[in-house]
């Protein structure tokens, strides 16, 4: 009796280490799933025209723009060999990296957010795809981004510097929309 009775005992520790284990498998594959941002692919939706296009540059889509989501890196971008991969497969009629950054040539981030430093920057006039940050100081300082198909331009100006700073390009449209994104995001995080 005391053999049945070590048995079962032994037979339910086993069933509760199985449960145990199994719990633990479902949490570490949950903690793999996630990513720098939370959503899985980043992006979302935004590599979906890649499905039929050459095989693999779906998946190194969804890679490459996962990477754009990292915050840091500790040895350096691994979104470089992927569009460099990327660009190798793709073939005549294949569109180009769908989420690939492209940085505004009017301003830095740093001169972006120099206009609400000073806690005066107050407008944000917006119009179909056009959109200004001004500072209200008594002198200019703004940045102004137009992604109007045919217009597309970007300005950033501050007469604060010495010399002042005055810049204005004619601009591609992927610049366009960088620029566009970047002074819409400030006015948004300013509440105007």
């Amino acid at each position: 009796m005391k053999q049945v009775v070590h048995r079962s005992v032994g037979a339910g520790s086993a069933f509760a280490g199985a449960i145990f284990a199994g719990m633990l498998m479902m949490l570490s594959h949950a903690a793999l799933a996630a990513t720098p941002d939370g959503e899985t692919p980043a992006n979302e939706g935004v590599c979906d025209n890649l499905k039929g296009a050459t095989p693999g540059l779906y998946g190194l889509c969804v890679a490459y723009c996962e990477a754009q989501d990292l915050d840091s890196f500790d040895k350096g971008p691994p979104n470089t060999k992927i569009l460099a991969n990327y660009n190798k497969k793709k073939q005549a009629g294949d569109p180009d990296m769908p989420c690939l950054q492209v940085p505004c040539p009017c301003w830095s981030d740093a001169e972006l957010a120099s206009i609400s430093a000073d806690g005066m920057a107050a407008a944000c006039p917006t119009a179909t795809n056009k959109i200004q940050l001004i500072d209200n100081a008594t002198k200019t300082h703004f940045a102004e981004a137009d992604a109007n198909t045919g217009a597309e331009r970007c300005r950033y100006i501050d007469l604060n510097t010495l010399p002042p700073t005055i810049r204005s390009f004619s601009i591609t449209a992927p610049e366009a929309q960088s620029c566009f994104t970047a002074v819409s995001a400030a006015c948004n995080a300013l509440g105007l």
